[in-house]
């Protein structure tokens, strides 16, 4: 039993999708369908049925009732006979998890779009896009997706999950393709943009050959489809089981002449090797709880720090490895992580464990106080993985590594997945060792990472020092709106805390002389512990005089470099680590 999808732009400026589902053989005693709440990556609850703005069904020409049993599902009236929906789709988010459509572009996510008549759910299913008018859009539109096509904007899934995990891209694009390995890849580019076509191709062919040799020349896939959204500002991915979704400033692309890679274009390609990289690492291997998804309702895991965490770590060591970067390039870029971390409060508040577990409640809904009471699966993810990898090298003689731990991961857990476990079990067996007070206090608990001692170990000097340009060390955020700046985050034990400055308020003077943006940051800075500085607020419309003592403060920003007159070891540790010599 086939399921049967069209696709139709309905109005396009309304920015109305239509969608056609057919099933031949509907549940006689009435067919439920559903819509997934949530797409796999992304871990929020995004109710995506409020964007269905009107359904009805019919069969054998003639209408069928059909009624919402609650917030995502609905139910037929019993019918013996094929059995058709017809609903419309809003569809106006600019972003990877969803659905958009304007005369400019297309794009959708089958979560957003396909509904499940239940008891389908290991059917195959077939699409059919109907293409846009072109007296309709800019320029003459063309559709990409990694689904498998059987004709001419015919495609076909092996099941309803197959068909969700294909997004399709419909646009006057740029599309250029590339070998790797045998294997065909594309990148489909949509929106305004001057790129050097041949330089991407040779930087982002060089990425895909690292990862797959990475993982022993295995490719999970038979073709990959890069999809990418150019935007004046913007950044974002999202992976798939044989394409990703991407979001990119137009400055990031690389432009002709373009010598060196800066770190606009780097950024770009960290991004694509993140997103290439979960190809096999979270898409084929993944948590066990994930191998039987339920989209209706929130999947618990706390194993983002793997999956998000150690991808976090080898996307951008992956450009070192691949001499797309020199070391200070590299280094540069892990201090930076190392700084967001360091500014964040809520390493010491919440384990990496439990910011795995709780994504869907407070990573993915950060509120004021999120800097205080969350620490990141992806930046201290990486830093875990880092400090692992080196711990990983002291306890082998530099004969194992992070890099075997993923390679073992990928050679006996594809079918079953990885238990919460797992990897200290794997640690343990390739380095004959127990790890449990390792994970004990680094992922379990909130200790401190040991960075200086593992930095020590591959000679570079990691140091942190004060930084001047925002009111961190002060113990605020601030963002500036008219002639104010307004605090939008107040950090825990910090000055302004002490001296009770708030969420909300606004910040007009430093000791009685009225100053904004750059020159209040530069004055509160200058000021040393033990002084005291008077900051004019207005709380409510009312001006307010808050004295502030300076309290004492710890260097959050960090530097990385390489130490001088290293001795052999130390080197060839150093390189084994930046380059897997």
């Amino acid at each position: 039993m086939t399921i049967h999808y069209k696709v139709s732009v309905k109005n396009i400026h309304a920015h109305l999708f239509e969608v056609e589902l057919k099933i031949e053989e509907p549940n006689p005693l009435g067919q439920v369908f559903s819509l997934p709440s949530w797409i796999p990556g992304s871990y929020l609850i995004r109710d995506f049925a409020k964007n269905i703005v009107s359904i009805s069904a019919q069969s054998c020409g003639q209408s069928v009732a059909i009624k919402k049993l609650d917030k995502n599902h609905w139910i037929t009236h019993p019918c013996e006979d094929e059995l058709k929906l017809t609903y419309e789709v809003y569809a106006f988010d600019l972003s990877v998890r969803s659905a958009y459509l304007t005369n400019e572009r297309g794009f959708f996510n089958g979560t957003s779009l396909f509904l499940l008549p239940l008891g389908y759910e290991d059917e195959p299913c077939e699409l059919v896009i109907t293409p846009a008018a072109s007296e309709q859009t800019l320029g003459e539109w063309s559709y990409v997706t990694g689904l498998k096509e059987q004709s001419k904007l015919h495609y076909v899934a092996d099941n309803h999950q197959d068909l969700i995990d294909h997004p399709v891209e419909m646009a006057d694009f740029t599309l250029f393709d590339f070998d790797v390995k045998g294997v065909e890849h594309q990148m489909a580019l949509t929106g305004l943009h001057n790129a050097d076509i041949a330089r991407l191709k040779q930087d982002l062919k060089t990425i895909c050959n690292h990862h797959i040799d990475f993982f022993n020349g295995d490719i999970p896939f038979d073709e990959y489809l890069f999809l990418t959204l150019v935007r004046t500002s913007g950044y974002g991915g999202l992976e798939h089981k044989n394409s990703t979704s991407l979001i990119c400033a137009r400055k990031e692309l690389p432009v002709a002449g373009m010598s060196a890679i800066n770190k606009d274009y780097t950024r770009f390609l960290a991004l694509c090797s993140h997103e290439y990289f979960h190809a096999w690492w979270v898409k084929t291997i993944k948590p066990a709880s994930f191998h039987q998804l339920d989209l209706s309702r929130e999947n618990y895991t706390q194993q983002l720090w793997i999956f998000e965490g150690f991808t976090s770590y080898y996307d951008e060591l992956s450009l070192l490895r691949t001499k797309l970067l020199t070391p200070e390039q590299y280094l540069d870029l892990f201090a930076q992580t190392i700084t967001r971390v360091q500014k964040s409060k809520g390493r010491l508040t919440q384990s990496l464990a439990d910011s795995s577990y709780d994504a869907w409640t407070k990573f993915y809904q950060q509120d004021e106080n999120a800097p205080n009471a969350i620490v990141s699966y992806y930046t201290k993810g990486a830093l875990l993985a880092f400090v692992l990898d080196v711990e990983i090298r002291k306890c082998t003689q530099g004969e194992k590594s992070l890099d075997d731990v993923l390679r073992f991961a990928w050679e006996n857990y594809q079918d079953s997945g990885l238990e919460d476990n797992t990897i200290l079990a794997i640690v343990n067996q390739l380095t004959d060792n127990d790890f449990t007070p390792f994970f004990d206090h680094y992922l379990y608990g909130v200790k401190e990472l040991p960075l200086q001692a593992s930095f020590d170990h591959v000679g570079v000097e990691c140091e942190f020092v004060r930084y001047f340009k925002d009111l961190s060390d002060f113990g605020v955020t601030i963002k500036t709106q008219g002639e104010h700046s307004e605090i939008i985050q107040v950090l825990s034990d910090t000055s302004a805390q002490r001296a009770g400055l708030y969420v909300g308020d606004k910040i007009i003077s430093v000791n009685h002389q009225q100053l904004k943006e750059a020159a209040l940051v530069a004055e509160i800075n200058k000021f040393n512990p033990g002084e005291l500085i008077k900051i004019g607020i207005l709380r409510d419309g009312l001006l307010l005089k808050i004295p502030v003592v300076i309290g004492e403060i710890t260097p959050t920003f960090c530097q990385l470099s390489i130490k001088s007159d290293l001795d052999n070891q130390t080197i060839k540790q150093q390189r084994q680590w930046l380059y897997q010599e």
